[in-house]
């Protein structure tokens, strides 16, 4: 029997084992390098996730830094980010038969392989200095109303928004025996009168009756706002109101003849300039041409009907309100009684488009109109910086709060002896707008914190508050006023590449 194998027979079973671990190896390597891949993706997601979380809230801070000294502010933002990755796996081997004899069976099979893997990440960052002149005049316009309803609508605080976003309360009485008009300002500014020069309390409590008086009474109203809101008796609705382009009413086109009357064409192009329309004043009987300005309007609720018709229960919501402990503060003066018949006949977030308002428009059965003035985004951000230093030494120092001069002697007479600071606003809003310095051990662990000419600024919040309504006051404005900083928004084909930096 012939025992030998033909020339031709496959090399022995052990090569071909080898020759076959060796494919199966970098089968296994390319298909473990892709589930890396993968890995390596989302750990790579979120890392510039974190890292831009991280240097937007750091560059905010700074801002606020900045405002806090009185320096110039400066915005960095980040276009876009792209990241290249390479990956490849290569298997590198040679293989080779040595006969040892004439007997092709007998012989000696080598071989080798080199597994490679190559992995390369190039990340491309785009960074645009916010220095146009759109973006500049984005940070100084008035914060719009829409943004004030919006941020109300998906349930932020009211008082933290008038707080941050308002500048001041304008109120205008009208008398109608008199036939007087005169309009009080409230601000939203605490007096720096309580302060020394450098900075530090003034022990001699130097006196701005006006000043105080206006910052108590809006830190007031805020208070009796936010309780409204807190227990749903506060409504905010927006309407779109006509607002004629021309002060005068009368100026329009008169429609005596059909002629006069516009046309298609002038409706076409009023719409293609501002969204401008006509419309047609039913008084003056003239065509005018203007615009419908969204106008949102705070009132109360619930309604009771008189009789006649249905209006808000103000007896009702201020018994409520006074037999609150946490509104004690609110029990003496005028201001409770005040704010709740504003809100009754509606209380607008802007006066009209063209501030040319009569002094009896919107005014109440009391003579009494108000509304908000709004801050720009740059002015909310100083305000939110600088307030921290004069509240608390206002608060250190707590006056007597003087009597405002539009009370009648009979009020005054009822009053007494006036509150000191402490004793007339309501533990809810006694605490600056934004606290950006203080003792470490007093606070809780900050989410960002940076330092600035010597001093060391951070956004946390006070353990003390910890169970009460304000635990979360610091993050929380300090979210917002990010929210609203987000308007000055970045189109990165409108800057050229000189403007860009990689």
């Amino acid at each position: 029997m012939n025992l030998r194998t033909p020339v031709g027979t496959l090399p022995s079973k052990s090569w071909r084992t080898r020759k076959c671990a060796l494919l199966l190896f970098a089968t296994i390597v390319s298909v473990a390098w892709s589930g890396c891949a993968t890995r390596r993706l989302k750990v790579d997601f979120t890392g510039f996730e974190r890292a831009y979380a991280e240097t937007s809230n750091q560059e905010m801070l700074l801002n606020l830094a900045r405002l806090e000294n009185r320096d110039p502010t400066y915005f960095f933002k980040i276009g876009q980010i792209t990241s290249a990755y390479k990956m490849n796996v290569s298997l590198a081997g040679n293989a080779g038969y040595t006969l040892q004899s004439t007997n092709v069976n007998i012989g000696s099979p080598a071989g080798n392989g080199t597994p490679g893997a190559i992995y390369e990440n190039d990340p491309i960052f785009t960074f645009i200095p916010v220095n146009d002149e759109v973006n500049a005049q984005l940070l100084l316009k008035p914060v719009p109303a829409e943004t004030f309803y919006f941020l109300y609508e998906q349930g932020w605080r009211v008082d933290q928004l008038v707080r941050v976003m308002v500048d001041r309360l304008e109120l205008t009485r009208y008398d109608a025996e008199a036939k007087t008009c005169t309009v009080e300002t409230i601000r939203n500014t605490p007096p720096t009168a309580y302060l020394n020069a450098d900075g530090t309390p003034d022990t001699q409590y130097r006196r701005d009756p006006a000043a105080l008086s206006s910052y108590t009474t809006f830190l007031r109203i805020n208070a009796v706002v936010y309780w409204l809101q807190k227990h749903g008796f506060l409504l905010l609705r927006g309407t779109n109101t006509f607002v004629p382009y021309a002060l005068d009413p009368n100026s329009g086109v008169d429609d005596s003849t059909p002629a006069n009357a516009p046309k298609a064409a002038d409706y076409i192009n009023a719409a293609g300039k501002n969204n401008g329309i006509w419309q047609r004043d039913p008084t003056t009987k003239k065509w005018l041409l203007g615009e419908k300005v969204f106008s949102p309007v705070f009132t109360l609720y619930p309604l009771a009907s008189d009789g006649v018709k249905f209006g808000p229960n103000v007896k009702s919501v201020e018994a409520q309100m006074l037999a609150d402990p946490e509104m004690a503060e609110l029990r003496q003066g005028p201001a409770l009684h005040q704010v709740l018949q504003a809100l009754a006949a509606g209380f607008t977030i802007e006066g009209s488009a063209n501030q040319q308002d009569a002094c009896t428009s919107g005014a109440t059965a009391s003579g009494v109109s108000a509304h908000l003035v709004m801050r720009s985004l740059i002015g909310l951000m100083a305000a939110a910086a600088q307030e921290q230093v004069p509240f608390d030494a206002l608060a250190q120092a707590n006056p007597a709060i003087p009597n405002s001069p539009y009370l009648t002697a009979k009020q005054i007479e009822e009053l007494g002896t006036p509150p000191t600071f402490n004793s007339a606003v309501p533990a809810i809003e006694r605490l600056p707008l934004l606290r950006l310095t203080g003792e470490l051990d007093e606070q809780a662990h900050p989410i960002v914190q940076l330092g600035y000419r010597g001093k060391v600024y951070r956004i946390a919040d006070e353990k003390s508050l910890l169970g009460s309504e304000n635990r979360y006051w610091n993050r929380d404005v300090f979210r917002l006023v990010n929210q609203l900083s987000s308007q000055v928004t970045v189109d990165i084909s409108k800057f050229p590449l000189t403007e860009i930096l990689q």
